[in-house]
């Protein structure tokens, strides 16, 4: 009898904890963040899409009437929206093709398994099929409510290409008058103190999925290319007067677990500071 009450208690805490898990994986959160800029005249609104990983899991049309009703001025992709395991690209088109049916001011930025995924140049293809705007080492300048916006997108380098990261930033963003409200889109937050000019206003990232598993008060225990309990893990960050965000993104990968931190994506004002 009491062994059964054991195996009972064992079988109840997988189900409880595969159901949980499900649910971090699965259901998404959305991410209102709220930052001010003297630059600008007017705010500023982006809806920001990380770390995607092919996730069938995730609600499309869902999301999709959480960003309408936010309204953005555009939207980015910080990489990562594709599974270096993928062999078909189905899901990633289905996701881009429900976000054309909101707004087609859409600006995307390579990640770490872009850069491995054979199927990546078919990707590019249909990105550019559908006019999504693809940033690598280059830059463009939006007009927004009367203001002119830099936006600078950076490939991925591992930290061993650093010097020639920051040799390509400097090329796409010397033709920029850098007085104006300056994003730069780069997957991964790490080593980003060694490649910043300092004209940067706003550093929207993802890479780290806030560390997939965290723990409460304390945050994420590992995340790629960083050591344990790392710096750059999720959220808000202060480099000077430059504001880095890491959103941790809505796929997984290694192992689709997470816990204390669901998948998610980010809905970002940027507010006249008065």
């Amino acid at each position: 009898m009491k062994l059964l009450k054991i195996l009972f208690i064992i079988i109840t805490a997988i189900i409880l904890l595969y159901f949980y898990n499900l649910n971090q994986i699965s259901i998404f959160r959305v991410r209102d963040i709220r930052i001010t800029s003297k630059k600008l005249r007017n705010s500023l609104k982006i809806t920001q899409i990380s770390d995607f990983h092919s996730n069938y899991l995730i609600n499309l049309e869902k999301m999709l009437d959480e960003i309408r009703e936010f309204n953005p001025d555009f939207i980015v992709l910080t990489g990562d929206i594709i599974d270096h395991n993928d062999i078909k690209l189905d899901t990633v088109i289905k996701l881009f093709k429900t976000l054309l049916e909101l707004n087609k001011d859409i600006y995307f930025v390579q990640g770490n398994h872009e850069a491995r995924q054979e199927l990546y140049k078919d990707l590019k293809n249909e990105m550019e099929k559908l006019e999504i705007n693809i940033l690598e080492n280059s830059s463009t300048t939006i007009i927004v409510k009367d203001q002119k916006i830099n936006l600078i997108g950076l490939k991925f380098y591992p930290k061993s290409r650093e010097d020639e990261e920051i040799i390509y930033y400097q090329e796409a963003t010397q033709d920029l008058n850098l007085d104006c409200y300056n994003i730069l889109l780069r997957h991964s937050p790490n080593n980003i103190e060694g490649i910043l000019n300092g004209e940067e206003d706003l550093i929207l990232s993802g890479h780290t999925h806030g560390g997939q598993v965290r723990i409460p008060f304390i945050g994420a225990i590992v995340a790629p290319g960083q050591e344990l309990f790392p710096k750059y893990d999720k959220g808000i960050f202060k480099i000077k007067d430059i504001n880095l965000y890491i959103d941790s993104g809505l796929g997984n990968s290694v192992e689709p677990i997470r816990a204390f931190n669901s998948v998610q994506f980010s809905n970002i004002t940027i507010e006249t500071e008065k």
